[in-house]
Formats: C-alpha cells, structure tokens, sequence
C-alpha cells in the first residue's frame, strides 16, 4: 500500500496535486523533544566533546533534519522510493512483516531484508513495508566508526574527527526517533485503513498528522518527557535483536492509541481522561526513543574501542 499523508505542517505538499506525501514521524516539536531528552541524560563515560552544550544543541536540532529534507521528495520521485521509506516498517496485526518477516528474527543486512520479501510466495516489494530497523542499524555502524576514528585520530584531526561524529549522530537519532512513534510501525499507519476493523477505528486520512502533529504539539514538552527516559543499556555489537525489540514494542500500542482517539483523546472538548491518557501514552514513547538513543550511543562508543583501522 503505498502511504500518503494529509498534514498541514508540511505545507511544502499541497502544491504536489495528487501525490502522497511522508509525513513527520514526529513532528518538528516531537523530533525536538526526544533530542532534548536524550541529550539530558547522555552517559558520563562519553567523551569530553559529547558532553559540551555546542553538541548537545546541534543532535536536539539534527534530530529532524531528515524531515526538514523531505522538502525535495516533491520534485524527485526517485528520490522518495530511495530514501523516505528508512523513516517506517509496516507491521501488521500479526506482529510480522508481510506476513513473512518476524521482528524477532530480523534478516542480518538491508539487502537480506529485501531478499527474504522477494523470495515469500507473494513477492513482496521491500519499498512498500519500509527499512526502519535497516536505517537505525546503519546509522549506528557509521557512529560506532566515527568513535573509532575519533579515536585513532591524531591531535590534529581531532577536533574535525568529533564535529563528523556529533553530526552523523544528530542524523542517525532521527530514525531512532521515528522507531518510537506507533504509526510508523504499523500497516495503520494513517487511518486504519483496508483491513477488518470491528472495534471502528478512526479510517480519517488526517489522523496521522492530528496525532504527530497538532496532538503532540498541544500537549507535549520536555518536561514530560525527560523525567520517563531510562539509563542507558549497552547493547550487542551489532544490535539488530535490540532494534527489533524496540520496534516491536512501539508497534504494540498501536490499537491503545485508536482506542484513545476514539474515546475523543484528539478531540477538541474530548474526554478528559482519555486525552491524560493519551499525553502519557505519547510522553512514554517519546522517552523510549531518547532511552534508546542513548543506548545505541553507548553501544557505539564502547563497541569502538575495538575497532582497527582495518576493520
């Protein structure tokens, strides 16, 4: 199914008659606010140039800069089928894939991925379900390098080494940000769409951005945030299985957030305990994508120690 979004915040697709257009998987606001709660809890043990606020304030503002992108996918079509389905994965009600990949066993590479899809009996298109796990791993491995090289550097590329390293890590938390925002993890990702729905959830084709953005952005801050984010967790070297998981998990509150807007959580005037409900719902997610942030930093940082110029 191929995913098309109605947002008013992305103003840069009204004029793109007839196309879909990917939303942010956050919002501006959100995307900030998992920067600034990650940021707020980063490991002591990073390095020095990690820990300074010049740093801290470019991955907060970075953190949605893969959106702030998105501004040429309307003139290169290409462009989008290459590069904006690293920001979702469609899970289905089953918990699968396509109904053939189980995040629990997620294929070792991108192009495993791709090849385990082809090769199911319905010949799945790996474009039309999304790369997320794919972008967050990759988007690891190049901070887990740049550790390394900062690392291996010589006094005088130092500080050029930890400035690249600060950058990619501001673009890399971008998709570690989108893996905690339910309707990027789930075949309903806008609307429930063309799937049985007995419980009759909201089918608007608006209900995407009403949650990411005007939602969000009415009732969410750092501060309800930063205090949920958890320690950071060091993680296998290569920590596929742990991606895995982390997407799984948001794609489990996929049905609890319809339930809730269906209560009127996003109505003007709705309930009032399913809106309170909703806010904790959405604060509790935004601060597993900064947990698991700084997580994945952790990892990198420690996995770079053992990193040779070769590897």
């Amino acid at each position: 199914m191929k995913r098309s979004y109605a947002t008013g915040a992305a103003a840069l697709c009204l004029f793109i008659a007839g196309t879909g257009c990917p939303a942010h998987a956050w919002g501006i606001k959100g995307h900030t606010i998992i920067g600034q709660a990650a940021v707020a809890h980063l490991p002591a043990d990073l390095p020095a140039f990690m820990q300074n606020k010049s740093a801290r304030d470019e991955i907060i503002y970075l953190q949605a800069e893969e959106d702030r992108l998105k501004i040429g996918v309307a003139q290169d079509r290409a462009w989008a089928r290459e590069w904006t389905t690293d920001h979702y994965l469609d899970i289905g009600d089953d918990g699968m894939v396509g109904g053939v990949v189980s995040l629990d066993a997620l294929p070792a590479t991108r192009d495993d991925f791709i090849a385990a899809l082809r090769n199911a009996p319905q010949h799945i298109d790996a474009y039309a379900v999304g790369f997320a796990p794919y972008a967050i791993l990759e988007g690891y491995e190049q901070v887990r390098a740049d550790f390394a090289l900062w690392r291996l550097a010589s006094p005088d590329e130092k500080a050029e080494r930890a400035s690249l390293t600060v950058h990619d890590i501001g673009i890399f938390a971008h998709f570690v940000g989108d893996g905690s925002q339910p309707l990027h993890m789930s075949v309903h990702f806008n609307g429930w769409g063309d799937y049985p729905n007995p419980d009759g959830y909201s089918t608007s084709h608006t209900f995407h951005a009403d949650y990411e953005d005007v939602f969000v952005d009415a009732h969410l801050s750092a501060a309800d945030v930063t205090p949920l984010v958890g320690s950071a967790q060091v993680f296998a070297d290569v920590p596929l299985a742990e991606i895995g998981r982390y997407l799984a998990k948001t794609s489990t509150q996929v049905v609890p957030l319809y339930a809730l807007a269906k209560r009127g959580a996003m109505a003007s005037g709705g309930a009032p305990d399913a809106q309170a409900a909703l806010i904790r719902l959405s604060a509790v997610q935004l601060a597993a994508g900064a947990t698991m942030l700084d997580s994945l930093i952790e990892t990198a940082w420690r996995a770079s120690a053992t990193l040779k110029a070769d590897d």
